[in-house]
């Protein structure tokens, strides 16, 4: 009979070492497993979880696997084949910036529930959104759920924590109707003015707006198809598939979206004549609608300086204007479309929301504006 420092008498299996260590042992198919602990509460634990591993087959499977060399199996065995490259650097990226530091070197086997609670809590505090916080998530889930699959580990520790709550968002930028005129003014001057007033035009995400091609638009039927979005890999421009099924869609050309598309075109043929062997264009993106002065894609970083570069003008005249994006332009395109009556499942579609409650909360941000003059309309009632 084993017993603890104390003279208490130790679970089988369980000894006390003269180094004051405890030892756990036993033997499964005539070959001798050991463990130890500086409990004997610890070494009874791992005795338990390896006798588990050795009598279900787990032991031996990748049992030195670190965090870091699964993301690159899972990624390369389950997810390269059948999601969109543009998931695959989402993974990626949210991977390396979000996770490596903090998982990447501990194996596989060991990550509790504890540990991604504490990775969780730790990028809240930090400030980012639930929105951000749940593609981690997403990514460890998809990890440890194709890990139990494989039986690399016992249990998925990631189903075990909880996402804080979100942030409290930051007001949406929105353009008013004087806004968009103001900016469009000083605009005039930019190579990107006509992509401007594209997105105002459109509601269209900045990556499609790039990735729209001559093809993808029917000046007689006056439609735009929306069929890719323009990436970059390093410093190689692709075309990828849209973000997801419902941003797969047909936008109606307005007047001035049709005289745009028309100047654009007329722009481009003007510009390949006079440039000659100057003008460039990527193999394979040849037919983009918008490009820079030489035909090459618009990298997002050409777009920024001009925007910023635009709005420093604007308040350089005296006039006060916040930082905007190209996302505000989306965002603007959708709250004119609430003030003026638009069906939000309409909305919806022309945005390409996946869920209505995407558009539905455009339609919260903007309706308070109104509600007063709304209430007005049926006063006479009481």
């Amino acid at each position: 009979m084993s017993v603890d420092k104390n003279g208490k008498e130790l679970p089988k299996g369980i000894m006390l070492r003269s180094d004051g260590r405890y030892m756990g042992r036993f033997v499964y198919a005539g070959e001798k497993h050991v463990v130890y602990g500086k409990t004997a509460k610890e070494a009874k634990k791992k005795l338990d979880e390896l006798k588990y591993e050795v009598e279900h087959g787990l032991y031996g499977k990748e049992t030195n696997l670190t965090v870091d060399a699964w993301l690159q199996i899972w990624i390369e065995q389950y997810k390269a084949l059948t999601v969109k490259q543009g998931t695959i650097r989402t993974y990626y990226n949210c991977y390396n910036i979000y996770i490596k530091d903090r998982l990447g070197k501990k194996k596989l086997k060991d990550i509790r529930a504890e540990h991604i609670q504490a990775l969780y809590n730790s990028l809240h505090q930090q400030g980012l959104n639930r929105n951000t916080i749940e593609i981690v998530s997403i990514v460890l889930g998809g990890m440890f759920k194709q890990a139990l699959k494989n039986e690399l580990i016992v249990k998925n520790p990631v189903a075990l924590a909880t996402l804080p709550k979100d942030n409290e968002r930051k007001e949406r930028r929105v353009l008013s109707k004087e806004e968009q005129q103001i900016f469009l003014s000083h605009a005039k001057e930019s190579q990107y003015a006509r992509v401007f007033e594209f997105a105002l035009s459109t509601g269209m995400r900045g990556g499609e707006i790039k990735g729209l091609t001559w093809d993808n638009v029917d000046l007689s039927r006056r439609i735009i198809s929306v069929r890719h979005t323009l990436i970059k890999e390093g410093s190689t421009f692709l075309l990828d598939t849209p973000k997801t099924k419902s941003s797969y869609r047909d936008i109606p050309i307005m007047d001035n979206v049709y005289t745009l598309l028309k100047r654009q075109k007329a722009w481009q043929s003007e510009n390949r004549l006079k440039l000659g062997e100057y003008w460039h264009p990527v193999e394979g993106l040849e037919a983009l609608v918008f490009t820079t002065n030489v035909g090459t894609p618009i990298d997002k970083e050409y777009l920024k300086n001009s925007i910023d570069g635009i709005v420093k003008n604007i308040n350089d005249a005296g006039i006060e204007f916040e930082h905007i994006s190209m996302h505000t332009f989306r965002h603007s395109f959708a709250t004119r479309c609430i003030e003026n009556g638009m069906n939000p499942q309409t909305l919806k579609a022309i945005l390409g929301h996946s869920k209505l409650s995407m558009t539905m909360d455009l339609y919260a941000h903007v309706l308070p504006d109104t509600k007063a003059e709304e209430l007005e309309k049926i006063a006479n009632l009481f």
